[in-house]
């Protein structure tokens, strides 16, 4: 083995377990921005609109694999009542990012794990999709607010490829970053759906990491782990 890549959330770091109660904050966040250009605006009307174009863009990146960048999403927003500008679709993406602040902790063991493979001479990657589409400016701030950076030789973020778990192309991308193939990579996941199918799609051996955030899939993990301490017993 030559390299080990990890996904993020739920993996190496946790948040919220479900999206809906974050997004209906931000959703009011982005209203009370948007009302101070067009204080006339109808909270009914523009909670439906941009709820709705949230759900349509995750059903799309569901569907098709595809990111759907929420610099787009948000503009189009912004645009739409009058409120497009830098000054606010930059406060609206820290906006989002925020309610991602409100449940963040570093997964116990991921600091020691990372450490352990760099000791062994291993490459480590991370593929990850990004919540709701943000720039990868802002997982970055998470990864180096724990101080993971300094053990990663590569990333691979959904916004930055425009594409997202399982599609084959990602992973395909994070083995030719590291100069590794399939046969000589594990990955580490939280998701059956994602990042195991992902994973053994392309021939990558593919280690499920229980959390609580873990639905159900037709695909089985090569290694199933409840701790990350698990990983080391499985480097070959």
């Amino acid at each position: 083995m030559k390299a080990v890549l990890f996904d993020l959330g739920h993996t190496l770091i946790d948040y919220y377990d479900d999206w809906k109660g974050p997004e209906e904050r931000v959703v009011d966040r982005i209203f009370e921005l948007v009302s101070k250009s067009s204080p006339t605006l109808d909270r009914k009307e523009f909670t439906s609109y941009l709820s709705g174009s949230l759900s349509q863009a995750r059903e799309k990146k569901i569907a098709q694999m595809v990111e759907v960048p929420l610099v787009d999403l948000m503009g189009a927003c912004l645009e739409r009542y009058g409120a497009h500008d830098e000054d606010n679709l930059r406060e609206s993406l820290e906006l989002f990012y925020g309610v991602l602040l409100e449940d963040r902790k570093l997964v116990s063991g991921a600091v020691e794990v990372l450490h352990g493979i760099k000791e062994r001479g291993l490459s480590i990657g991370l593929i990850s999709d990004v919540a709701w589409g943000l720039p990868s400016e802002y997982p970055m701030r998470d990864i180096q607010h724990f101080g993971l950076d300094r053990f990663f030789d590569d990333y691979v973020f959904s916004t930055d490829v425009g594409l997202r778990k399982p599609h084959p192309k990602v992973f395909k991308i994070a083995l030719s970053n590291l100069g590794v193939s399939a046969s000589e990579a594990m990955y580490v996941g939280n998701s059956l759906a994602h990042d195991i199918k992902g994973a053994k799609g392309v021939g990558i051996r593919a280690v499920l990491k229980r959390s609580k955030y873990c639905p159900s899939a037709e695909v089985e993990a090569d290694h199933v782990i409840t701790s990350l301490s698990e990983i080391e017993t499985l480097i070959e």
